[in-house]
């Protein structure tokens, strides 16, 4: 078994055809079919089955599969990791990144590599951490920040900071209870106060009602919003209470128009990863841009332009040294 035949069969697999894939590798179909045909003598398993549907893996073949997309990602690597440095990063690096880590992340990362990276391109794409997974599975961005690492396979993650969420309220709310006359608040009593919070299916909201499932306590909210910069306007009017990542209401606090709580049982907090695939080659500039912002992302911390703790080193990728 060699390459070109991991190559071939992992073709074979991704078109769900022989035609096909002899047609993209340009070569002859029953060449194409004895190469698998071989590997699957070689092994003693079968690994395709062909019907009328086209060629789906049997569970040996997806075990190879696995095996296959990691080698052919490590071999296509090897050019530029030899060249390392003498090979300057070039093209386009698409970049997924949540709403609120794009606010801080985003303009300080595409200047740092104007200047750094000259002929490199970042095309920046936002949405919410659970689509941005997605878009970096299916492989339509290079690297990504993500929220949530709930099914990790098929990626490389590390842990770049971990951020307070918080309770927060402006000066026009009306009589807080008692209970807020802490600096600290239980988030039993804070499920009783009319709560403006992301809906179902956002990350923040899923993390807020998993805290609320450990101490078993239902989560009722008064106002239902995805938008922070919309949540912040309802609270600031004194329609509710908010429940954001710290960062996102800081520089509003240090400001006198919010006051915030933390939550003491349980505290809430929520990680950002960088990530990117570990089944498809990552380029020089991805690497180079992936280091870049991980090192962005850390001094914003240390400039305190974003509110949050620093993982430890342990956790730093060597993407591009």
């Amino acid at each position: 078994m060699d390459v070109r035949q991991l190559r071939y069969f992992s073709k074979v697999v991704e078109s769900g055809s022989f035609s096909k894939a002899a047609n993209q590798l340009h070569v002859a179909q029953p060449a194409l079919s004895q190469h698998v045909r071989h590997m699957e003598e070689e092994l003693g398993v079968t690994l395709l089955y062909r019907g009328a549907q086209g060629v789906k893996t049997t569970e040996a073949g997806d075990r190879l599969l696995h095996h296959a997309k990691r080698i052919l990602a490590e071999f296509a690597e090897i050019a530029d990791s030899v060249r390392g440095r003498a090979l300057a990063p070039s093209g386009e690096v698409r970049f997924g990144l949540p709403g609120t880590v794009g606010e801080l992340l985003a303009a300080p990362l595409i200047e740092a590599a104007k200047a750094r990276y000259p002929d490199v391109r970042i095309r920046v794409v936002e949405a919410m951490s659970g689509y941005v997974l997605e878009w970096l599975k299916r492989g339509e961005v290079d690297l990504a920040m993500l929220y949530a690492t709930s099914n990790p396979k098929g990626l490389a993650v590390h842990h770049g900071l971990s951020e307070e969420i918080c309770l927060f309220a402006g000066s026009l709310t009306g009589d807080a209870p008692p209970f807020l006359q802490n600096a600290t608040v239980d988030l039993a009593q804070a499920a009783r106060l009319p709560l403006v919070v992301p809906g179902p299916g956002h990350g923040l909201r899923e993390l807020i009602e998993q805290a609320a499932l450990s101490v078993r306590v239902p989560i009722q909210p008064a106002i239902e919003i995805d938008s922070y910069s919309q949540i912040k306007k309802l609270v600031a009017r004194g329609l509710g209470y908010g429940i954001l990542p710290r960062m996102a209401v800081q520089s509003e606090a240090d400001a006198g128009v919010f006051r915030i709580w933390c939550f003491a049982r349980p505290e809430i907090t929520r990680r950002v990863y960088l990530a990117y695939s570990t089944e498809r080659p990552l380029a020089t500039a991805p690497r180079a841009i992936g280091q870049l912002s991980w090192d962005i992302l850390r001094q914003l911390v240390r400039d305190r332009a974003w509110t949050a703790e620093l993982s430890d080193e342990s956790h730093r990728p060597n993407l591009y040294n």
